[in-house]
């Protein structure tokens, strides 16, 4: 698919001129992104983003070859982490983004290793649900998808569609992979406020990603204001399946609970079933030092 231009998004909050602004959350191969560390810093640099976050899944590992990529190409590389939770009051999954983790993790590398371990514990038995429908797809195809990095669902979509077994990443989900569906597995999950405590004590400062994706109340947000009495910084309010009045309520919401806004595209192709999106939400490069100030504090 072709490239999707900010100037599609009407919702990017203003950059002064000259500014090729932040998308601050993009995924790699090192989890279920589709693009190297470096060849996602690349596309930054071609695009004009003056700056990028590396927001893998429960991983930084693609962390040191992202930064050494900024170094070469000239693009300032932010270093982060998307940390998946369970909200019992809520029933759904919430995600967290991490700014300011270590490269190597840090004091949350073991946390993050028991959750790789999870994951590919449940791309395993989502895999063996597979074969028990009759689909001949394998472990090894789906090892097969991560480029070396951590397994998820987008994984197996991706090795049934190659396997000819479904013509789209979003029949996999809608017929086998998404919750309901005879190969859902639930995985293991932290509670937001487990999460956002484990990246607070590894110093990275705890953003709620794609709120607007959430089935949760913004009118009465008790839920967020819990987080935030937690140690929630701020709210990603810009994203790229926000819609404009999302993004101003969202908004709104943050100023009310006196939380920082963020955004960003979370790329994760190009690729089948993946358009481009790098760049397609950008926020104001000062932002990037607002984030990282608040993190020290």
């Amino acid at each position: 698919m072709t490239d999707t231009g900010p100037e599609e998004f009407p919702f990017n909050p203003p950059r002064p001129p000259g500014d090729g602004g932040a998308d601050l959350h993009a995924h790699t191969n090192a989890s279920d992104g589709l693009r190297t560390p470096g060849q996602v810093v690349a596309r930054a640099a071609e695009l004009g983003l003056a700056a990028v976050a590396i927001t893998d899944h429960d991983t930084t590992a693609g962390l040191p070859e992202a930064l050494e990529a900024g170094r070469r190409v000239g693009v300032r590389v932010v270093p982060g982490v998307e940390l998946s939770t369970w909200s019992a009051r809520l029933r759904q999954e919430v995600h967290l983004l991490g700014y300011g983790v270590a490269a190597d993790g840090g004091s949350l590398a073991p946390l993050l290793a028991e959750l790789r371990e999870a994951r590919r514990d449940r791309a395993r038995e989502i895999v063996e649900r597979l074969q028990r429908l009759g689909l001949t797809v394998t472990w090894e195809d789906v090892a097969a998808e991560t480029g070396g990095g951590s397994p998820g669902r987008p994984h197996v979509a991706r090795a049934l569609l190659r396997r000819g077994l479904v013509t789209s990443l979003e029949e996999a989900f809608d017929r086998y992979l998404a919750a309901g569906r005879p190969a859902y597995v639930p995985r293991r999950h932290l509670d937001p406020e487990a999460g956002i405590e484990a990246l607070r004590s590894a110093g990275a400062l705890p953003v709620l990603a794609h709120p607007g994706l959430l089935r949760a109340p913004l009118d009465d947000p008790g839920w967020l204001r819990s987080w935030r009495d937690a140690g929630l910084a701020g709210i990603e309010a810009f994203h790229s399946r926000h819609t404009s009045p999302q993004v101003r309520r969202l908004i709104a919401l943050a100023g009310r609970l006196e939380l920082l806004v963020t955004g960003g595209s979370d790329c994760h192709g190009p690729g089948a079933g993946h358009p481009e999106l790098l760049g397609a939400v950008r926020v104001p490069t000062a932002w990037v030092d607002r984030l990282l100030a608040s993190a020290m504090t």
